[in-house]
């Protein structure tokens, strides 16, 4: 088979088991099935490795040497941690935005806000994870610092897998999406602090308690 249509192969199944990850129908643990998808697809097994080795760098799926691959898990631990560099980087964002750039953005953060909102409403949880993804993306790009865009971009997919395995009550849920417009309002006052403050909030709400109540 021409490389161009193995590469091209590769990357569907790239994008289908990264869709599949994110909206939680593949779920933490769970075996990628590569001969079922190489049969789905019509073609040999190496465009499929190839996809997994990607994910697996991308922090999506966990390689078993000599065995299989399964969606990677996010521990109690590695909860917290994402946590911890997403409250510090998101805070250093809040930090660097100006009127200016808030006003570059804030168009976009709104749409985001509100179609989180809507998503919530009509009880599309895949949605709303990702208008919430980008929202706080948006947020870090109004910073206007390449390099802490980049890092945001890049964690982003062990975020929305933090996502997905808290598996928050819908009134939880809705209570923490309320807070996007809490946090334009503060910024388009000016309190940064305040806005830094609920951030931390919005973020690290239990972490744990709802990790660990998912996987007993």
């Amino acid at each position: 088979m021409p490389k161009c249509i193995q590469n091209s192969l590769s990357d569907q199944v790239y994008t289908m088991l990264k869709e599949q990850i994110l909206s939680g129908q593949l779920k933490g643990g769970m075996k990628i099935p590569e001969e079922s998808l190489a049969e789905q697809f019509g073609v040999s097994r190496t465009p499929i490795r190839e996809a997994i080795r990607r994910l697996s760098e991308y922090g999506l799926i966990t390689i078993k040497p000599r065995s299989h691959a399964i969606v990677s898990i996010i521990t109690e631990q590695e909860a917290n941690d994402i946590a911890k560099v997403r409250v510090t980087l998101e805070q250093l964002a809040i930090d660097s935005i100006d009127d200016a750039s808030y006003a570059e953005n804030v168009k976009e953060l709104s749409r985001y806000a509100a179609d989180c909102q809507y998503a919530m409403g009509i009880g599309d949880r895949a949605t709303v994870f990702e208008q919430d993804s980008l929202f706080h993306l948006a947020l870090v790009r109004s910073s206007r610092n390449s390099a802490l865009i980049n890092i945001c971009e890049r964690l982003d997919a062990k975020i929305q897998q933090l996502r997905i395995a808290q598996n928050l009550p819908e009134d939880e849920l809705s209570y923490y999406l309320s807070q996007h417009s809490q946090m334009m309002s503060l910024l388009r006052n000016g309190d940064k602090e305040a806005c830094k403050q609920l951030l931390y909030e919005h973020i690290t709400h239990d972490l744990t308690r709802h990790i660990a109540g998912n996987r007993t």
